[in-house]
């Protein structure tokens, strides 16, 4: 518990970080899951805000989903079997399946 100075100055602090430093506010509420707050003189776009829509593996399809599952019964069957080449094979399969997701046009979901 911390006592009313305490909790005083640790406010203070935060008023100031908010005041001088915006991109550590816009970064902390991307961790927070809170609609990022635009810079000023930004145009906003999208449900994203200004920095675009925030990405989905499973927006993209079954497809990088299913990848990212066969990758890591790779490394899985790696690790068991001590094979340095499969465990290669399935971070490559696990790269790929994250870098299909990345790159393939989000599908719209119902409701969503």
């Amino acid at each position: 518990m911390l006592s009313e100075r305490e909790t005083r100055r640790l406010h203070e602090i935060e008023f100031q970080l908010r005041l001088t430093d915006p991109r550590l506010v816009r970064r902390f509420a991307a961790l927070a899951g809170a609609p990022r707050p635009a810079a000023p003189g930004t145009v906003l776009r999208g449900p994203g805000g200004a920095h675009g829509p925030i990405r989905s593996m499973h927006g993209a399809g079954p497809l990088p989903s299913v990848l990212l599952g066969v990758s890591l019964l790779v490394l899985l069957a790696g690790a068991v079997l001590l094979a340095v080449p499969v465990v290669i094979a399935g971070s490559v399969l696990a790269a790929l399946s994250l870098g299909l997701a990345a790159t393939i046009p989000q599908r719209r979901r119902p409701g969503g």
